[in-house]
């Protein structure tokens, strides 16, 4: 069997190579729009914000069982099933950013293009929060598959909730303008930010998610734990990059009002980096 691990490896990278380029033709025979002409020539950066995104969480989320149990077929179909779960949850993603965004149904298949990049970029956080998130169930090993498998949707429902719940804060914390309608509303810096904390909250959950399945009262607490670290940890970083950084004319009162996109996209790289070492940090401590 070990004869046949290099060839296990290359089908388990085409199966996710196959699955991403037809799941991709596949959205493009369902839209009622040319997606060659919306993405190539009319350059919709919030339609593209929202394929490149249902792609992260593809090929992230599941990422972590390629190259696992190679000298083993069976490793096929986890690779396949594991690609099937992390699609059903980017599409399931959609209806939920349409629902904390626009308070809405999900948006028809056929509006796609018309959704603007403020948007675009907001579900483009959540979808890489999301991936993370389902990336760091797949990590690890627990007593036995039932329990792996119930642990794997427990905290699938908990990291989307976590997600949900740090852009409810998120609007909250953002006060002098409503956030969501902001966005609604085509506000780029707002999106850009948005994004931003749902990217790094997805990053810390990540540290928390990821690891062995100890028992269901220390890995709750855990995740708890790094939950409340995420939602505090990255609005101290806030006002620290706001007192030290954004200085001048630039600071967080400004960003949104005058929509100073250059700051907005720097102090949204600048919380998802300070939320690597808080994920590498919570990692260690519920490990």
């Amino acid at each position: 069997m070990e004869d046949a691990a290099p060839l296990i490896a290359v089908l388990q990278v085409l199966i996710v190579v196959v699955g991403v380029g037809g799941g991709w033709w596949l959205l493009n025979a369902l839209t009622a729009f040319d997606d060659h002409e919306e993405l190539w020539i009319a350059n919709n950066w919030g339609y593209l914000a929202q394929r490149v995104g249902f792609v992260f969480v593809q090929v992230i989320g599941m990422s972590s069982l390629v190259g696992q149990d190679i000298d083993r077929w069976s490793s096929l179909a986890w690779v396949g099933g594991g690609f099937v779960w992390a699609t059903i949850l980017a599409a399931l993603g959609f209806m939920i950013t349409d629902w904390m965004i626009l308070r809405t149904r999900h948006t028809p298949l056929s509006k796609l293009d018309t959704v603007p990049l403020s948007i675009g970029l907001v579900r483009l956080g959540f979808y890489l929060g999301l991936g993370l998130v389902v990336r760091a169930t797949f990590v690890g090993a627990a007593p036995d598959l039932g329990t792996a498998l119930l642990a794997t949707l427990v905290f699938t429902v908990a990291g989307i909730a976590g997600l949900v719940i740090a852009f409810a804060l998120h609007s909250l914390v953002t006060r002098g303008s409503d956030l969501r309608k902001a966005v609604v509303a085509g506000g780029v810096t707002e999106g850009l930010e948005s994004a931003a904390v749902l990217t790094a909250v997805g990053l810390i959950l990540h540290g928390a998610i990821a690891g062995d399945f100890t028992n269901w009262g220390d890995s709750l607490t855990g995740f708890g734990v790094a939950l409340g670290v995420a939602y505090v940890g990255l609005y101290v970083a806030r006002y620290v990059i706001d007192w030290f950084i954004l200085t001048g004319e630039c600071t967080l009162k400004t960003i949104h009002a005058q929509q100073q996109k250059g700051a907005a996209a720097l102090l949204a790289f600048l919380l998802v980096m300070v939320a690597v070492p808080i994920s590498a940090a919570v990692n260690l401590s519920v490990a």
